[in-house]
């Protein structure tokens, strides 16, 4: 089995794509290492990462930098045994076929459509509605490949942590966390300087790296997190959360209290 994880904003970073991709697919395996998940091999190929793995990954959804990924099957490019593997995917309810190339080869995605689209309705006497289906079974051609999915799984987006500078967090309150989540979500590597006691393993299922706590600021810090505004010295003081909605807020909070996969 294979999982497209697949990435947003890394795309526009112009010359230092190749960096942004390189620190995702460094993520991607700390993270399946971290939580104990086999697999055979992390490829980046044009747009997408691929992870080969039989485990469930569906903590791929916790990486930042990924907008979705998908859990799919991968055959060469013969539309007979996509036509295959697409007839399995069916679960018997009103779908329809959406298939994308990201290499401008093989049939078209209109004809992938048509083709995939009436073998299923074929065999299974089944219903077609292109504009809310039930179940979409989706086709993508890339790598000279064709996956074969019908789940797109959102992820955090955002930049790999680890693309921005080292920032400490002061634990003060709950929303400590709140704001090392935001700054992880812009690539910074973060660093937690204890004030109050915060319990922290809320945060471990989206930090790809070990949790540091000091006792006071590391000298070397330059960015300070907090939601108090007072003198740190020659330290700049960033207060993430200010101007952000309670809404959002909450639905943060609501994903971090998440069980964790």
């Amino acid at each position: 089995m294979v999982y497209i994880a697949r990435y947003g904003e890394i795309g526009t970073k112009g010359k230092n794509r190749n960096f942004f991709e390189k620190k995702l697919v460094e993520n991607i395996r700390l993270q399946l290492i971290k939580n104990k998940k086999t697999f055979e091999k992390i490829k980046r190929v044009r747009g997408r990462i691929l992870v080969y793995s039989d485990d469930n990954l569906d903590i791929l959804k916790y990486v930042f930098g990924m907008v979705s990924f998908s859990k799919a099957v991968e055959t060469d490019l013969d539309i007979e045994g996509i036509k295959k593997i697409a007839l399995k995917l069916y679960k018997g309810k009103i779908f329809r076929v959406t298939a994308s190339r990201l290499e401008k080869k093989f049939l078209s995605s209109k004809e992938i459509n048509q083709t995939i689209g009436g073998f299923i309705v074929k065999k299974k006497k089944a219903k077609v509605d292109l504009e809310n289906p039930q179940q979409e079974i989706f086709i993508e051609i890339f790598n000279d490949k064709a996956y074969i999915f019908d789940q797109k799984i959102k992820c955090l987006g955002g930049l790999p942590v680890g693309v921005s500078g080292r920032v400490g967090i002061i634990l003060e309150n709950e929303d400590s966390m709140i704001s090392a989540y935001l700054m992880m979500k812009r690539g910074c590597n973060v660093i937690f300087i204890k004030k109050n006691n915060i319990d922290l393993k809320d945060l471990e299922k989206v930090y790809p790296y070990r949790i540091e706590i000091f006792d006071k600021i590391p000298e070397d810090i330059e960015v300070i997190v907090s939601s108090v505004l007072k003198d740190y010295k020659d330290k700049i003081v960033f207060n993430p959360i200010y101007g952000y909605n309670e809404e959002k807020i909450k639905e943060i909070k609501k994903l971090l209290h998440e069980p964790h996969p």
